[in-house]
């Protein structure tokens, strides 16, 4: 390809990305803030999703007397 228009998405952008996630923005709010495509944004968002563990270990708190 001579003029690719796939660029790889750098990591401050993906640092950024968490950053805009964790505020709660919208999927097109990032997509306009960071100019990633909405299809390459829900893939990374899915990805996370599915590295988030789905199971909760509780463990008894020591109680003080």
């Amino acid at each position: 390809m001579e003029s690719p228009t796939r660029q790889p998405i750098d990591n401050s952008t993906h640092q950024l990305i968490d950053k805009l996630l964790l505020e709660r923005l919208s999927l097109a709010a990032i997509v306009r803030v960071t100019g990633v495509s909405l299809r390459w944004l829900q893939y990374y968002v899915n990805q996370k999703y599915y590295q988030v563990p789905k199971s909760v270990e509780v463990t008894k708190k020591n109680q003080v007397s």
